[in-house]
């Protein structure tokens, strides 16, 4: 097979883009700013999901096709328990692995369709191996976008899984190992289920390797510049743009992006308090959590805003200085509150250091444990994985990131974070792109 034929493709603008995503609202909402961001320059563009995602993009006027899985629902049952409670990066791998089976021919055959009006496809990590076979079938080109551990080659800094160690040519070998993992493991065999599916040739792994880090694809890493310096040595397709935020003005008119009057005036009445959400990831303790947040309220003066995220309601709690919401706009919110306690996913690492605070990373799974380490490095914070959990050790982090220091570095990187326009500096590499 040669996938060059993907190249073939005349760019002439403005183009139909489609941005196809699968995974929790971490990896959906990036791509609704970046649909806002390319309908403002002309562009046509329609989000390919999950079904539960539906009013959540409708609600900002982009145009929605389904694909027929409920991710919410997806993640409350006993194997995805069992997998948060380990933490282990294998396991989950092996479980993406089984969850995308039972959905496979109809997400392929709903990617397909969809893709005969697309010019242009913007795959997230996750949805990327779907995608490669329909790209190469109706020679359409396509750009990754890839939220957090870059697998771009660099001798700069590690792949994840080598952070035990910092030396180039290792550092530079660590990615290759790391990609023949990931195709090995989840990505060969996607594609070429997917391949099958679509009657198209197999994929060997040398290919796929080749099209998964070395091809000239355009790769962007919508990350802040504060958290990962785009290395020099990158290639001229692979960029750090800064991270998808949605606009202010078009986001306060949501109507589930409200803020209840209850909650502003409860911020009011006394300190800024201490935010704490999972977001999309259920928590594998909730009886430890619920201990930890009563122990906190009733030994400490520390206000908390929890909130609920996709994990189901569990705290049997009512204190003065706790308030609970289902979901919350964290751009207003956190700015509000003067830590964070979050399980690490990197969109919301970023909103909390938009936020100008610290946080406390209580990794489960996946790309966590390593936006937990880079937060410790750069003293932003403190990870402690959510297994090695404790209200003492929970305490003694909100005691440390409660000084000067902590409050200083966050500050000065929110500030710089601010400068960064993720949205625009996407859609001007993407144009760029395709004009070439």
């Amino acid at each position: 097979m040669n996938s060059n034929n993907i190249d073939s493709f005349n760019a002439q603008g403005p183009y139909r883009i489609g941005l196809v995503t699968k995974g929790s609202r971490g990896d959906i909402q990036p791509f609704i700013a970046l649909a806002i961001g390319l309908k403002k320059r002309g562009h046509q563009v329609t989000i390919v999901t999950f079904k539960n995602f539906q009013k959540l993009i409708g609600d900002y006027q982009i145009d929605f096709i389904p694909l027929d899985l409920n991710m919410e629902e997806e993640v409350y049952n006993e194997e995805v328990m069992e997998v948060t409670r380990t933490g282990s990066l294998l396991k989950f791998a092996l479980l993406l692995r089984k969850h995308s089976d039972k959905y496979l021919d109809k997400t392929i055959h709903d990617i397909d369709r969809a893709s005969e009006n697309f010019d242009f496809i913007i795959a997230s990590g996750l949805a990327f191996p779907n995608i490669l076979p329909i790209a190469v079938k109706r020679h359409i080109k396509y750009a990754i976008f890839n939220f957090s551990m870059p697998y771009s080659i660099t001798k700069e800094f590690p792949s994840i899984g080598f952070e035990f160690q910092n030396i180039p040519i290792i550092n530079k070998w660590s990615y290759t190992i790391f990609a023949y993992a990931s195709c090995i493991l989840f990505l060969l065999r996607e594609v070429n289920l997917s391949a099958r599916f679509l009657n198209l040739p197999k994929w060997s792994l040398t290919q796929l390797r080749k099209e998964f880090q070395l091809n000239n694809r355009l790769i962007l890493h919508p990350m802040s510049q504060q958290l990962l310096q785009q290395p020099r040595d990158w290639p001229s397709n692979s960029a750090v743009t800064g991270f998808l935020n949605l606009p202010s003005a078009e986001r306060t008119l949501i109507s589930n992006e409200q803020i209840s009057s209850e909650l502003q005036a409860w911020l009011e009445y006394g300190e800024k308090p201490i935010y704490i959400g999972f977001g999309s990831i259920p928590i594998p303790d909730p009886d430890l959590m619920e201990s930890i947040i009563s122990r906190l309220l009733h030994e400490t003066q520390h206000r908390i805003v929890y909130c609920h995220g996709w994990t189901k309601p569990f705290l049997n709690l009512e204190h003065k200085n706790l308030f609970l919401v289902d979901s919350i706009n964290h751009e207003w919110l956190l700015p509000r509150c003067k830590l964070a306690i979050i399980h690490g996913g990197i969109g919301t690492v970023g909103a909390v250091l938009h936020g100008q605070i610290p946080m406390i990373i209580a990794s489960i799974l996946a790309d966590q444990p390593n936006n937990g380490n880079l937060i410790t490095k750069k003293k932003l914070g403190v990870h402690i994985p959510f297994r090695k959990l404790s209200y003492d050790k929970l305490l003694k982090a909100i005691n440390l990131i409660s000084t000067e220091e902590y409050a200083l570095n966050a500050h000065a990187t929110g500030a710089k974070m601010k400068l960064e326009n993720g949205v625009e500096e996407s859609v001007k590499l993407i144009e760029g792109y395709l004009e070439a």
